[in-house]
Formats: structure tokens, C-alpha cells, sequence
């Protein structure tokens, strides 16, 4: 049997009919573009649903558009009501989580300033995070701020294409993969403590270490070396209202009296040496019984009155422990009655010096001096003239 021989073809044709063949296997499943996905419920941006022949088959990509969030936990030390903290260093601690099903790595970055502007640029950070040898807050205040990231994804181009030989597979957006809303802390430095001073003191030329008042209701004023500070006034260990600036300590009782002020400034810190100043207040002369003298009033005087008479013989007595000195608050005037007085232990009568060349109200007698011999008890005043108007206020028995 004669057999006809079958024509070849060309090496080239089968090859193209085989690459033909081959192509025309794949088209179905790789170079027809799928459509982009969707952000909804994207949780990662690396591809998904990838084919069996791995490169040829790479999946599609979709845009996590659900950054995590960071959590400020705590600022340590705490600042206060004010904003202040009175230390020189700050530490923040913090967390992140992501608000859906995500789970890739949470970076996160912060910024620390007191500038009045931020600055542009973030540093990576972890919690907890501090700084330190920070310097006293002047007009800025300090500022903290931290945002986290989606790690994973921050460094991937959603729209990339998954497909480079048909430029698909990539998302429609790319949207940022880090927090937009920061958590911040603002908070304010100041570990200087203040200094309070006490000013108007009262000058006593005879003690000067130890004054004599000629009012029971002094007036002080106060300062501070910083301003917005809160006053802490104590008065023989009795805490006492007081304020910047002029304070009035009313209705003191008789006796040396130690007036001690501090100060507090917005972030806490306490004046460690409290200024103080001693003095010593007269007592009021109460109106004695027996008639012979008569009580007036007058917003001048030493507890808002003093006794007077013109009367022979008008007594009155004062009470006195371990006494050296004794002054007299009283008037001084031309023609002034007579008016004497004895310690215990003495039997002479001394005269008080009330003559002057006019009338002097308020004017302070001293009767005796720091050097002189204490006594205990009973010190008696009597008038030895008539007709002569005397006028006594209050009297300092130390």
C-alpha cells in the first residue's frame, strides 16, 4: 500500500499555534480586569484572592481606609486644675487599637513642643515616652501630641496595579493609613516656688525690733515675686484671710502677734520661707465704772472710742503679768489734766506727761521702758486736776 507522505509545518507556526493556545487559556482567568474594590470592609491592602499560577494570577488589592487610633493613657506627673506641673520632666504614656476587625501591626509617632506654631515633622515613638531637663514654661506652654498608624499598610500604594502587564488589580483611592486626629496634652512648667513679702510693717522708733501698734485693725500689704499666687496668712497659728495687696487684719486682740504670710503659685509649688513680721497691740481702755468718765466714739480712735473727764479723783485700773514696758495711747493737748499713775511695788505716784503745744490724738506716752523692773498685778490711774479734759484710749503692757 502506497502511502502518501503528510506535509510539515513550520517550527514557527506550531510554536505560535502552541503560545496561541496557551494565551488563549489563560485570557479567561488573568487579562480580563476585575473590578476595583470596594473600601468598605478592607482591612488590609495587601492583595487578596491571588490564582494558581502565582505571579500570573496576583489578586486584587482594595484601600483600608479605617486608620487605628492612639489613646492618651496618662500624663506623669499629672498637671493640675491650672495645667501646671512643677517638674522638669514629662512622661506620656499611651496605646492604640484599630476600631474595626484589623489586625495589622499600630505604629505610632509624636511630636513635643512649645513653640507657637507645631512643627511639620513626626518621630516614631513608643509608649511609655519622656522628656526630660525640661526648662520653666515662659509665654508657650508645652505641648504633647501622638497619632498612630496602620504599619502594614502605611507603605503600600493601594492603587498600585497587582497586574503590571494589564495595570489592574489596584484600588480607586489610596487614602492615609494614619490617625488624623491626634491625641495632644498641653501642660504649663513652673518648679520656681514664689516669695511672698509683707510691706507697711509698722516703724517704732523706741523697739524697733518689736513695734507697738496704735490700731487694732492693721493694714498690710502683700506681695509675691510671681503673680496668680494664693495667699496663706497665719495669725499666732490661726489662719486668717488675706489677699495681694493691701490686707486688714481687724479687731485684733491685746498682746504680741506673729503674722506669718506664704504663697502658692498656679503649679503648687510653696514659698519655703514664709515672710513674717511681729508686733505687739495695745489693749483698749474700757469705760470704768463710777461715773466720773464718759465714753466717745469716734473712727479715729483705738477700737472706735476713748474715755474722757474733766473730773477730780476718775480712776482706773489695768491688769499686768511680768510687765516692764507700759505705753499710754491718749491725747496730747495744751493745759491737759492731770493724770497719775502707780505700778505694784511702788509707792509713788508718777505723772503722766499729757501737755503739748497743740492737740496731738493718737499720741503715744511711754510710761515705761523695756528696762525697767516688771511688775505683776494691779497698775492704777488716777485725775489729780478738775476742769482739764483728759482723754485716754488704749494702753501696751509687754
Amino acid at each position: 500500500m502506497t502511502r502518501t507522505p503528510r506535509s510539515r509545518r513550520p517550527a514557527s507556526l506550531v510554536a505560535a499555534a502552541s503560545a496561541a493556545a496557551l494565551l488563549g487559556a489563560l485570557l479567561p482567568v488573568t487579562l480580563v480586569a476585575p473590578p476595583a474594590q470596594a473600601a468598605n470592609g478592607c482591612l488590609t491592602e495587601v492583595p487578596q484572592g491571588g490564582g494558581p499560577l502565582g505571579p500570573l494570577t496576583p489578586g486584587t488589592r482594595c484601600d483600608d481606609q479605617v486608620p487605628p487610633e492612639a489613646t492618651l493613657v496618662s500624663t506623669a506627673p499629672a498637671p493640675n486644675e491650672a495645667g501646671f506641673v512643677s517638674s522638669r520632666s514629662l512622661t506620656f504614656t499611651f496605646t492604640g487599637a484599630h476600631s474595626d476587625a484589623d489586625t495589622d501591626p499600630i505604629g505610632f509617632e509624636c511630636q513635643f513642643f512649645n513653640t507657637a506654631a507645631a512643627p511639620s515633622e513626626w518621630q516614631s515613638c513608643t509608649s511609655p515616652v519622656t522628656y526630660s531637663d525640661l526648662a520653666d514654661t515662659t509665654a508657650v506652654p508645652y505641648t504633647f501630641k501622638v497619632r498612630a498608624f496602620d504599619a502594614a499598610d502605611r507603605g503600600i500604594d493601594a492603587t498600585a496595579a497587582t497586574n503590571p502587564l494589564l495595570g489592574s488589580g489596584g484600588a480607586e483611592t489610596d487614602l492615609s493609613d494614619t490617625e488624623d486626629s491626634p491625641q495632644s496634652q498641653v501642660v504649663k512648667i513652673d518648679t520656681r516656688a514664689p516669695q511672698a513679702f509683707i510691706f507697711n510693717t509698722p516703724f517704732d522708733a523706741e523697739t524697733p525690733s518689736l513695734p507697738m501698734l496704735t490700731t487694732d485693725s492693721p493694714t498690710f500689704r502683700l506681695a509675691s515675686s510671681e503673680g496668680n499666687v494664693v495667699y496663706h496668712c497665719d495669725l499666732d497659728g490661726r489662719q486668717v484671710p488675706c489677699q495681694d495687696g493691701n490686707s486688714t487684719f481687724r479687731r485684733l486682740s491685746a498682746g504680741t502677734k506673729v503674722l506669718s504670710v506664704s504663697a502658692t503659685d498656679p503649679a503648687g509649688n510653696v514659698d519655703p520661707d514664709p515672710a513674717t513680721t511681729t508686733f505687739t497691740v495695745p489693749a483698749d481702755i474700757e469705760l470704768p465704772s463710777g461715773g466720773k468718765w464718759r465714753e466717745t466714739a469716734s473712727p479715729r480712735a483705738f477700737g472706735g472710742s476713748y474715755i474722757e473727764t474733766t473730773a477730780f479723783g476718775a480712776k482706773f485700773a489695768v491688769e499686768g503679768t511680768n510687765v516692764r514696758e507700759v505705753r499710754l495711747i491718749a491725747t496730747k493737748r495744751p493745759q491737759a489734766g492731770i493724770l497719775r499713775y502707780k505700778v505694784p511695788g511702788n509707792p509713788n505716784w508718777a505723772k503722766a506727761k499729757l501737755n503739748s503745744s497743740r492737740i496731738e490724738r493718737g499720741a503715744v506716752i511711754v510710761l515705761r521702758n523695756p528696762s525697767s523692773k516688771s511688775f505683776t498685778g494691779t497698775m492704777k490711774f488716777k485725775t489729780m486736776s478738775r476742769g482739764k479734759l483728759i482723754e485716754v484710749d488704749a494702753i501696751m503692757l509687754r
